[in-house]
């Protein structure tokens, strides 16, 4: 038995939401790059940066502290299998 259809063939107000969010979708996700790229500029010239003098200190602290604890840890090593 055959029934007659009274459909509309246009979309409904939901598919046509749908389709323009999938439209949408990747023109917004370009701008949050944009303004993410943006904030992390921003934020980045507000940043206290050290000086090269600084740098160069901290590191050979770092580097000497290194040397010392391998040398302990080498030594207590040794003497632990005496």
């Amino acid at each position: 038995m055959a029934t007659s259809s009274t459909r509309d063939d246009s979309a409904s107000p939901v598919d046509q939401s749908i389709e323009q969010s999938i439209v949408a979708r990747p023109a917004g996700w370009l701008a949050a790059i944009r303004q993410f790229q943006h904030e992390v500029m921003l934020e980045m010239k507000k940043v206290s940066w050290p000086s090269r003098t600084e740098v160069v200190n901290t590191t050979v602290i770092v580097v000497i502290a290194i040397f010392f604890f391998s040398v302990y840890l080498f030594l207590a090593d040794i003497f632990s299998h005496i």
